[in-house]
């Protein structure tokens, strides 16, 4: 649980619980109190104060947030109303509520991002230029918005919102930032819902889809790309939630954007939700009791809902990476879930995790406490020839401690001996992530190559190995 307490009067040390919940429902974050700086340089809470007569009787303070809801990311700005001369009225009505995100006050809304017209808008400052962190309730509150869509990247504006209008605001356009990625223009983006058949579960992934083509055109079978990395949950719930907004522009970080590949024509599942539930209440020691299980089933209900019931990409062809804990979750689904995928890229990954015998992730059991754990969700343990091809990508000089290059190096060295097709590239200089224009661009390209031979061009690859298989036996 997360919660925000006030101190008003610290003479007499009154405290009120301001807010309290779970701290992985995004749905009921309340956002940030706003801060400001006072005249004598400390940093405060940014306040609006009404007078009635000589005495300040209700302070307002400034929330801002990302806004996460059933529709989506939509970043708002409240101002919640404090009674300060009845404290120790709402302290004794405040312990009592556990249902409501605030504990106290009114809640009003004076902005929220314009998602009715396409546009992701988010607050990054508001310009307090009075010096005091106390502003009239007649004053205009100058922020600092973003704005973003799909097809447009982020610019500024400077803008003042009127306290008691949500229409009252102009905005002074101040930056003019051009698409960075020219390449990709005229692609959709779309947030999917889907249920998992292991528990019901539903999920949520967003989804690219390159120029000309639509979701809803089942012609054409798309080459599919899902890139993913698993998280833990305490509850279902919170692991349904919506974590992107669909008017975001995408920002492509080219060693581990799966978006790059928009270019080749694949269809891309970017951050599907992989959530791993604890099955033993709130106890976050059993998180991966059923790793495996959960992992083969989020990805099944993906790749099925694409490829069965929406229809739109190929079955076939229908490739997994990752980074990191993703590349880990990306072994592990080539191993167990059959044939879903024709290959995979591992970047950065572990594979072994009696190797990291002191925990990983969330997971707080030692290797001696649950060794039967480490073994089931090690790759290292159950790989097999039947597996599909992998592609390894390490940093020479990994400095993050679960995932030394040597977990690379050992995986690469169990796959050659078990026959499974596979390839090794360790970037030199390079940790965790990778940085050298020469190493991100090899990177690039080694996955390119793999990506069309191994899904691409897996039709045709497979045609010309029957065929020298039949002359081979003439």
């Amino acid at each position: 649980r997360t919660s925000l307490e006030i101190h008003p009067n610290l003479l007499n040390k009154t405290q009120v619980l301001l807010s309290e919940r779970i701290y992985e429902d995004k749905y009921s974050d309340p956002g940030n109190i706003q801060y400001g700086t006072s005249r004598t340089g400390t940093k405060c809470p940014l306040h609006i104060r009404k007078k009635f007569g000589e005495q300040d009787d209700v302070s307002l303070v400034l929330y801002n947030n990302e806004g996460a809801g059933e529709e989506g990311y939509i970043p708002f700005l409240d101002i919640i109303t404090i009674d300060l001369a009845n404290l120790e009225n709402i302290s004794s009505r405040s312990s009592s509520n556990n249902g409501s995100a605030f504990n106290i006050g009114d809640v009003t809304q004076i902005w929220e991002s314009n998602h009715e017209a396409g546009k992701f808008e988010r607050i990054h400052a508001i310009l307090n230029s009075s010096g005091s962190t106390f502003l009239s309730d007649d004053d205009s509150l100058r922020v600092l918005i973003s704005q973003e869509s799909p097809e447009q990247p982020p610019n500024h504006y400077l803008c003042d919102l009127k306290t008691n209008k949500m229409s009252g605001r102009n905005a002074v356009r101040i930056t003019d930032y051009e698409h960075p990625y020219p390449a990709i223009k005229g692609y959709s983006k779309h947030i999917i819902k889907y249920s998992r058949s292991l528990d019901g579960v539903t999920l949520s992934a967003t989804l690219y889809l390159p120029a000309g083509h639509d979701i809803n055109d089942k012609g054409q079978k798309l080459p599919l790309f899902f890139w993913a990395y698993p998280r833990s949950f305490k509850s279902a719930s919170a692991a349904s939630r919506l974590t992107d907004s669909p008017f975001r522009f995408p920002e492509i970080i080219p060693f581990k954007s799966p978006l790059v590949w928009l270019t080749l024509g694949f269809a891309i599942l970017d951050g599907p939700a992989i959530p791993i539930i604890a099955t033993a209440g709130d106890d976050p020691s059993h998180f991966n009791d059923t790793f495996v299980e959960q992992l083969v089933s989020s990805a099944e209900a993906a790749v099925n809902y694409l490829c069965s019931d929406l229809g739109i990409c190929d079955p076939d062809r229908v490739a997994v990476g990752g980074h990191s804990y993703g590349g880990f979750m990306t072994a592990n689904l080539l191993i167990h879930s059959g044939n879903l995928f024709s290959c995979g890229i591992a970047r950065s990954g572990a594979y072994n995790r009696t190797l990291t015998p002191f925990g990983f992730q969330r997971e707080k059991r030692t290797f001696w406490d649950a060794p039967e754990v480490y073994a089931k969700m090690s790759p290292f343990f159950n790989l097999h020839s039947n597996m599909s091809p992998i592609l390894l990508v390490h940093g020479g000089d990994d400095e993050n401690n679960g995932t030394y290059t040597d977990q690379s190096v050992r995986m690469f060295s169990a796959f050659r001996a078990s026959g499974v097709v596979s390839r090794l590239v360790v970037l030199p200089y390079e940790g965790h992530h990778y940085r050298a224009r020469e190493n991100v661009m090899h990177c690039l390209a080694e996955t390119e190559n793999w990506l069309r031979k191994h899904c691409i061009d897996k039709t045709q690859n497979e045609l010309i190995s029957e065929t020298s298989n039949e002359r081979s036996k003439i």
